[in-house]
């Protein structure tokens, strides 16, 4: 059966900031106007800096969110064995669809809000957990990325139920504001980080803070809070579109020629590739450039 579809795409002009300055036209946006962009309050943003995570945010509707599970399992489906992942993750190169998807107000909004007005796509993941014994250690983003200054945030956003029964994140509150700690790669089996890497700290479960969340719920987390789940003990697969977003100011400091989205306002510091909107989705261009995007992707993260 064919996923419902998604709303009918708005055209969102961004309009110029206090400076005068004159921002370009981003293109079509899967802002649904039936469903309002939540502007966080001022005790929101501070909860964000002060613990380094904020939850729970409702961003789509059930039909959307529905769809959007829908069109991940069509690229899964579509994608040669062993490639899905790289077929997800590559997805906002090689359709236009997830491309606009990463522009919407709805998630943009709450980011700029603690990021600041000038806004770039890093990176778009899916944090599928079946159920079994798989879980994620407890680790620091910010230690493998690459990304400088750490003004990076992560939209985490349930498109499956991620009650506490299905291993949801757990988070260290106010650990982003601590040191960067080193991280011992165990590539564990069940381990579903890449490197398996546990952060070298004690950490002290009494003072953790689960984030269960609905469907179409988001959370953000800063890219140094310390965090981790547990196994899946449900049936069905928690499933979490990962979305990576970081001021314009941020740099790549492990490989030349990384590259993002401007989501939100002007990038002044072009310090990474600008990705353009698939112009066909899967076309032979776009085919090409997630090939170079892996492989640059790949040098960032996976090699010392």
């Amino acid at each position: 059966m064919r996923p419902p579809r998604l709303r009918r795409l708005d055209r969102l002009r961004v309009p110029a900031d206090d400076h005068h300055r004159r921002r370009p036209e981003l293109g079509p946006s899967l802002w649904a106007r039936y469903s309002p962009v939540t502007a966080l309050t001022q005790s929101q943003v501070d909860s964000f800096h002060e613990n380094g995570f904020l939850f729970p945010i409702r961003v789509f509707s059930t039909e959307e969110t529905l769809a959007l599970r829908g069109r991940l399992e069509e690229a899964e489906s579509g994608a040669a064995p062993g490639a899905e992942r790289a077929a997800r993750q590559g997805l906002p190169i090689t359709h236009a669809w997830a491309w606009d998807l990463v522009h919407d107000p709805r998630i943009v909004a709450p980011i700029s809000a603690v990021l600041g007005p000038d806004v770039l796509l890093w990176s778009m993941d899916w944090f599928i957990k079946a159920p079994g014994p798989a879980f994620v250690s407890y680790h620091q983003d910010a230690t493998y990325w690459g990304l400088e200054p750490h003004h990076v945030a992560t939209a985490w956003i349930a498109l499956s139920d991620a009650s506490p029964e299905t291993g949801p994140m757990r988070f260290v509150p106010g650990s982003h504001k601590g040191p960067l700690f080193e991280q011992d790669e165990t590539y564990a089996q069940d381990n579903l980080l890449s490197r398996g890497q546990v952060v070298k700290t004690d950490v002290d479960e009494s003072q953790t803070v689960l984030a269960p969340l609905a469907p179409g719920e988001m959370s953000m987390h800063h890219v140094r809070v310390i965090h981790g789940s547990e196994p899946n003990l449900t049936r069905d697969r928690r499933i979490g579109m990962v979305l990576r977003y970081c001021a314009t100011d941020v740099r790549q400091t492990k490989a030349e020629g990384d590259r993002a989205i401007l989501v939100k306002g002007v990038d002044n510091h072009r310090h990474f590739e600008m990705i353009p909107r698939p112009r066909e989705d899967l076309g032979q261009s776009e085919r090409e450039l997630a090939r170079r995007h892996a492989r640059t992707r790949h040098k960032a993260l996976m090699e010392d």
